[in-house]
């Protein structure tokens, strides 16, 4: 992974974060394997961030993300894929967008003007604060057997976890001092639980 000043922002200094970035190249990632064998991978991760100060121009912050799962390298074929949009109006900020059939939706979709494939279907996923992190990725690739964890990559997976979340809490709890107020004024009468 690397970070990329983005040219010509108009949204201040802005980094891209992701694969296979460099000066020449500074907005479009590039997939990578998602396998640690010499074998051919069954999937590949298409990647990236981009990074901007807040609104207080204090701390660096999220602007979007996206995550993409594929079959392919070309990234033709796509399984899923998270979506992060800080200033999304018609979707939710954070949702996922899983790719295939769906005998429900095609009887819901009967009679219906809009007639949306699967894919096109935002499901919600934490909002702005409690969106999924790459770490929740990396546990479903492995659970589900579409990549090879390696040893220890549990405990990996849960330092980092917990490190993203902390931060998101402190980030929420600075959005929100009157519910730190009141959360400690119940723990200090006993009433927080």
């Amino acid at each position: 992974m690397r970070a990329a000043l983005r040219p010509h922002s108009t949204a201040g200094v802005v980094f891209t974060v992701g694969h296979g970035l460099t000066r020449q190249n500074p907005t479009q990632p590039k997939p990578f394997p998602l396998s640690i064998s010499p074998k051919k991978p069954r999937a590949w991760m298409n990647l990236s961030f981009q990074v901007r100060m807040d609104t207080e121009n204090k701390f660096l912050t999220v602007h979007s993300s996206y995550c993409g799962i594929f079959t392919d390298e070309e990234l033709k074929t796509c399984l899923c894929h998270w979506d992060f949009e800080r200033e999304k109006d018609r979707y939710p900020s954070a949702h996922v967008q899983v790719y295939g059939t769906s005998p429900a939706l095609e009887s819901l979709n009967e009679g219906d003007d809009r007639k949306r494939p699967l894919e096109k279907l935002h499901i919600p996923v934490g909002g702005k604060r409690f969106r999924p992190c790459i770490e929740d990725v990396i546990e479903f690739l492995i659970t589900e057997r579409l990549a090879e964890g390696r040893d220890g990559w549990e405990k990996k997976l849960e330092e980092g976890r917990n490190r993203y979340r902390r931060t998101q809490l402190l980030a929420a709890m600075r959005r929100n001092p009157d519910v730190v107020e009141e959360y400690l004024r119940e723990r200090e009468s006993g009433d927080g639980g």
